[in-house]
């Protein structure tokens, strides 16, 4: 068994309408799952990039959605320097909700990529 079935799923934005979903789907399915989110235990925060690393222990997978926008001056960055802690961590399976043909989505995809994760 491979780690994204054995470790925690973390999924950033795990209260929002999407994340939401896809935590009642990975859980139906038997998988574990870690909510990502200002009140979740541990908390995370894109603002703080304390809380980032205790979010990420023991974590098999991220799925990452940029709140408030990845359009937001900035967020590609962010996007980037999250993707390049969580593969340090040993993270190696990372997945962006973004929207097509906008630059700044796009820009944070580049960067999410050049993490080295898979």
């Amino acid at each position: 068994m491979n780690d994204t079935v054995r470790k925690p799923i973390l999924i950033l934005g795990g209260t929002g309408k999407t994340g939401r979903r896809l935590a009642d789907r990975l859980t139906a399915q038997g998988l574990p799952v870690r909510i990502g989110s200002r009140s979740g235990t541990p908390p995370f925060d894109w603002e703080n990039s304390t809380t980032w690393e205790p979010a990420l222990d023991d974590v098999g997978a991220v799925y990452i959605s940029y709140y408030p926008d990845l359009a937001v001056p900035g967020a590609a960055e962010t996007v980037g320097s999250f993707a390049n802690l969580a593969v340090k961590r040993g993270v190696r399976r990372l997945v962006l909700l973004s929207g097509r043909a906008e630059a700044e989505a796009q820009r944070a995809e580049e960067m999410l990529k050049a993490s080295g994760a898979d």
